[in-house]
């Protein structure tokens, strides 16, 4: 199907599988505050979709050579029954930040972003770290 037809819900949940299906609970959350946070923000789209497949924005859902864009959850997946209940509590602004506000996320052992590095870890004063969660660190 493609992503357009997708709900908000559907859409959301398919992305925080595909980043962070191995960060946990609380990662899974986190990764969906990020992409929350970004929605009408400068420099990102003014609604989930626009954020969640910007260019440069979350690769497993917009980058063919990202290894998690193809990937799709099976039926009963439990990480993924966890993402479908989740995203409607961050859309409806139930679920508390667990980032207070980060719109930035990487796991900075295995990042290889040289923009990543040096416009957000490099850069603590408009950047901050605000978290780190599982295996991530969650910017400003």
């Amino acid at each position: 199907m493609p992503y357009e037809l997708y709900s908000d819900v559907e859409l959301l949940a398919l992305c925080i599988w595909r980043e962070a299906r191995g960060e946990g609970q609380d990662g899974m959350r986190a990764v969906a505050h990020v992409i929350n946070n970004r929605v009408g923000k400068e420099g990102f789209g003014s609604t989930f979709q626009s954020v969640i497949l910007g260019k440069n924005q979350f690769t497993s859902m917009s980058v063919p050579t990202d290894p998690e864009f193809n990937l799709m959850p099976d039926v009963g997946d439990p990480q993924y029954s966890y993402c479908l209940a989740l995203a409607p509590t961050v859309l409806g602004g139930t679920d508390p930040d667990l980032t207070t506000g980060a719109c930035y996320y990487a796991n900075i052992k295995e990042a290889t972003s040289g923009w990543f590095f040096k416009h957000i870890v490099n850069d603590p004063v408009n950047h901050p770290l605000l978290a780190t969660i599982g295996h991530q660190n969650f910017y400003k």
